[in-house]
């Protein structure tokens, strides 16, 4: 087999097919000229021009199957417990399955997130966000350099991570959603640079940072021990309190003294466990698995509250007809909690993170910020209830 079949055996074969009903024809014209042997040359010319027609269809049906079976390559995440190795800005979930070495290419922005999801159809941009009320942790007063034009032209190569519900996670399709993915639009936007935007399973993220592989994360990459020197991290954009979630109709008061003997469940072995202990020694803490068996605690009355992480428990609160709500006020601590959620970036790349940190201050004081976290969460986690 000659180099050109073997890489492209599918348009070799098409040729030869359209040169076969080329000598058919050209032996067909013959026979009018040839009286002799005009029968058996005709009926061979008939089952050539069979032949040639399943052909054609053999050839093309493989290649009508590869567009229709195409699908954006599955990943999955890794997670470590909390204390071990770097994970997401969470409550350090079970692992969801085996890391896929597959990853979608680098492309524009725009083609790979795809269209925008029906929490919100109209582009981000509003001055009465800006004046409304939201808890916003970007300084809107600090000056900051403008970015450099060089700097600017070159656009961003972004990584996000599927998995990560309810800020990176892919819908029914496929199509990477939430919070991060339209921050990392809107960003984009306000700069008006060109992105690219690669969806990498979580646990590959610091690796491709720490080699210049990529320019920043939006994947709930948090501080460790372990990225010192390798990963370094914007302003905070968004803080993850702790907070308690209880029964609609059954009234709580979440004060030291108030939640005294009080049976609350808690992930075991989580931060928000650690927190209990640490400041609600009185409290009596039901570890869980998982947040599901703490609301089925809660629904059953055998629990007063469950507390964890309020993006967490902010599904069961703003569901359908729910029965649960936030109590109290949240609760910040950066050392149980962590600092918030940030753009993640190569360490030493400082002008870099004065772009990222002045994009974050832009989007804040255009309202946007405010605006796409009220699209993405149904409820303030960060008011008083």
């Amino acid at each position: 087999m000659d180099c050109a079949t073997y890489k492209n055996p599918p348009k070799i074969a098409k040729s030869q097919l359209y040169a076969s009903i080329c000598r058919i024809f050209s032996i067909q014209k013959a026979l009018r000229m040839h009286p002799f042997g005009r029968k058996s040359l005709y009926w061979r010319s008939i089952a050539r021009l069979m032949t040639a027609c399943f052909l054609l269809l053999a050839v093309s049906l493989p290649a009508t199957a590869q567009t229709t079976n195409e699908q954006l390559p599955e990943n999955t995440i890794m997670q470590s417990q909390p204390g071990s190795d770097p994970v997401q800005n969470g409550e350090g979930e079970s692992a969801e399955g085996a890391e896929s070495e597959g990853a979608a290419d680098a492309t524009g922005i725009d083609a790979v997130l795809g269209p925008r999801t029906a929490i919100g159809e109209e582009p981000v941009a509003s001055d009465d966000w800006a004046k409304a009320h939201f808890t916003g942790f970007i300084d809107i007063s600090q000056r900051l350099r403008e970015p450099d034009e060089e700097l600017l032209s070159e656009g961003l190569r972004l990584l996000t991570a599927p998995g990560f519900p309810p800020f990176n996670y892919r819908d029914k399709s496929g199509a990477p959603i939430g919070y991060h993915v339209e921050l990392a639009r809107a960003f984009c936007d306000q700069l008006n640079i060109a992105c690219t935007v690669k969806i990498v399973p979580f646990a590959r993220i610091a690796g491709l940072l720490a080699a210049n592989e990529a320019d920043a994360a939006l994947a709930g990459l948090v501080r460790h021990p372990d990225l010192k020197g390798k990963v370094a991290f914007s302003n905070v954009f968004l803080k993850r309190p702790g907070r308690f979630l209880h029964l609609k109709d059954q009234p709580l008061r979440t004060d030291i003294k108030s939640m005294e003997g009080k049976p609350v469940a808690v992930i075991g072995g989580s931060a928000h466990e650690a927190f209990l202990r640490a400041y609600f020694d009185g409290v009596n803490r039901v570890p869980v698995n998982d947040l599901h068996a703490a609301r089925d605690l809660l629904e059953e009355g055998k629990v007063v509250a469950v507390f964890g992480d309020a993006f967490q428990l902010l599904p069961f609160a703003a569901e359908r007809n729910s029965i649960f709500s936030f109590a109290g006020k949240p609760y910040y601590d950066d050392y149980f909690f962590g600092d918030g959620m940030t753009f993640a970036f190569p360490a030493g790349r400082e002008q870099l993170g004065n772009l990222l940190n002045y994009g974050l201050q832009k989007l804040a004081q255009s309202g946007r910020m405010a605006e796409l976290y009220a699209r993405h969460f149904a409820l303030d986690v960060y008011a008083d209830y």
